[in-house]
């Protein structure tokens, strides 16, 4: 029988041994009766020194700055604490209580060593700390240079010169009437002003006057106050013109807001109070207006659906926004502007071929550059290859081609040379942008014995053939 005791005994023993965690083996009083080898390495200590020695001792020598055994036999159930040894080191201890009857007669501790794990953790947050700062510098970069010029995307001189316009007009509380076709970017050009002026700080609000229902916009610009109408919030409400006061209100599409708030936007624009629906105090605001349209507002004010009195008011500085027809030298720059955009946006690295880019060049774009964002988007979305072709874009950017009429024959000349004329100047800027007479003639909507006669007609030679007719 006491052969049978002691192997189990050496069992018992070379499991404890044999553990890569320390073990730690206390009687119900804390005194350590069993310490393998592991522990011995990890807490730099000599069982032969300490087994038959308390915890306490151990503790109040300073080997431990605390002891989980003592708060197993204190709380009477498993204890976990993080523990650290005179030579630096941290561990993870946990203490397990043992009862026999009812009684607390040993704990059992293990001990881990997780210095290099927090080391690693430490060194990880570094790293993450670091990686936030320099990410919070480049976004700080990106703002500083990336909003200012990726609002406008240009090399034509007409664009070169609005933009000086812009950022005089940014240094000086003026009153700016913008105005062109729709998606020209009237409202990025206002928010750019309001972007490099000292009002930057403040709100920029955007009213689109078009898109307000007539009965509200009176309420939604000047606010009210309770009880002013039936329907109307018991608290009152701030009107957007009260909302921008230290900032920027841009009223676009101003050519749509009603006579009779037209009088009353005078009144502010002269004044700077407002008073709001149902108030009968006045209150002082500061405000930077800045005001936009499509339509041709001389037509607008001599049709007598605009106030004069409030043009001249608010067309202080004038700046004309042209179309992107008008302007087709910028047009190769905002395509690869916009798919760069959206691949970053979308997680893809499409390209578009030449084939298409003359294609996107040749479209008139009557909707602008936010048509033009729109197909590109849609292009860069849809692609399931990395380029885009010339096929894969909308049949009316393929047929809806754009050739401008330009000749400089006087009119004295007759009708029939002035006719032929344009024929030319048409047949000569179709040569231009295509690569065969088949493509001439469908540009044009002929055959293509036609525009092989035109050519002989008009002496004309295709630039990619030596001879003119074929």
């Amino acid at each position: 029988m006491a052969g049978i005791f002691k192997h189990h005994a050496d069992v018992l023993d070379a499991i404890i041994e044999s553990s890569f965690d320390g073990l730690w083996i206390c009687d119900g009083e804390g005194t350590i009766l069993k310490v393998n080898k592991a522990s011995e390495r990890i807490n730099d200590v000599s069982a032969v020194d300490i087994v038959g020695r308390n915890v306490k001792d151990l503790v109040r020598e300073g080997v431990f700055d605390k002891s989980v055994t003592l708060e197993v036999l204190k709380k009477k159930k498993r204890v976990s604490i993080l523990q650290t040894l005179s030579n630096g080191k941290t561990l993870l201890v946990t203490g397990n209580p043992i009862f026999i009857d009812g009684r607390l007669e040993y704990v059992v501790t293990n001990d881990r060593d997780i210095t290099e794990l927090i080391h690693l953790k430490d060194e990880l947050e570094k790293s993450r700390e670091t990686s936030r700062k320099y990410y919070k510098k480049l976004q700080d970069v990106l703002k500083k240079e990336g909003e200012e010029v990726s609002r406008l995307v240009f090399c034509s001189k007409v664009m070169k010169s609005i933009q000086e316009t812009l950022k005089n007009v940014s240094a000086v509380d003026v009153t700016v009437f913008l105005q062109g076709e729709s998606g020209v970017g009237k409202s990025r050009m206002a928010r750019m002003i309001h972007d490099l002026s000292d009002r930057a700080k403040g709100e920029f609000v955007h009213v689109n006057c078009g898109a307000i229902p007539e009965t509200l916009l009176e309420s939604e610009l000047f606010g009210y106050v309770q009880g002013a109408f039936t329907g109307a919030r018991r608290e009152g409400k701030t009107g957007l013109i009260e909302t921008a006061d230290g900032g920027t209100l841009f009223l676009d599409e101003i050519s749509e807001l009603p006579l009779n708030l037209q009088v009353k936007l005078l009144h502010f624009l002269d004044s700077g109070t407002i008073k709001r629906v149902g108030d009968t105090r006045v209150k002082k605001v500061d405000v930077r207006v800045i005001a936009a349209s499509n339509r041709d507002m001389a037509k607008t004010v001599k049709m007598k659906r605009f106030r004069e009195d409030l043009f001249f008011r608010l067309n202080i500085v004038p700046i004309v926004i042209p179309p992107l027809r008008e302007r087709r030298e910028d047009i190769p720059l905002l395509i690869a502007y916009f798919v760069e955009r959206f691949n970053r946006k979308y997680g893809k690295a499409v390209t578009v071929a030449p084939e298409a880019v003359d294609l996107l060049c040749r479209y008139a774009y009557p909707g602008n550059i936010r048509e033009m964002s729109n197909i590109l988007e849609r292009m860069v979305v849809m692609s399931r290859k990395d380029r885009i072709e010339a096929g894969d874009l909308p049949d009316y950017v393929k047929e809806d081609v754009f050739i401008p009429i330009e000749s400089d024959v006087p009119l004295k000349t007759g009708l029939k040379n002035a006719l032929s004329a344009y024929e030319k100047s048409i047949l000569e800027q179709a040569l231009s942008i295509c690569k065969t007479q088949q493509e001439v003639a469908e540009l044009l909507g002929v055959s293509q014995p036609t525009i092989a006669r035109k050519l002989r007609q008009y002496t004309l030679k295709a630039p990619w053939r030596g001879n003119g007719g074929a």
